[in-house]
């Protein structure tokens, strides 16, 4: 097997090219990542804007959002369910509430 160094073709590193590959028209850039990304410029409908604001909503993505251990979205301090209906005050978990004690109380079992 013999290599040629040559250039990435996205990213300019240097590396290790196996000739059999070169004359497959392969092994143009230096990792997988290197030619998913050539590749996704490639494409005719490709617009950095487009792409670079999609990274920045990714990145933000579940930042303001938290989840507690039930799967609650958690938002400014209150728990709320799938539909939007809060389920309880994190600040207060694990209180007493006396409401609940009278619900119970009266149930005829």
């Amino acid at each position: 097997m013999t290599t040629t160094i040559r250039n990435c073709d996205y990213c300019g590193k240097e590396y290790h090219a196996d000739n059999r590959n070169l004359k497959r028209g392969w092994g143009l850039t230096c990792s997988k990542s290197c030619a998913a990304k050539k590749r996704e410029m490639s494409k005719p409908n490709y617009n950095p804007e487009r792409v670079k604001r999609n990274n920045e909503r990714r990145a933000n993505w579940n930042k303001n959002r938290s989840r507690t251990s039930e799967g609650y979205v958690v938002k400014n301090g209150t728990a709320y369910d799938e539909f939007g209906y809060p389920v309880y005050d994190i600040d207060m978990a694990g209180e007493y509430d006396p409401a609940d004690d009278m619900y119970w109380n009266d149930k005829d079992y």
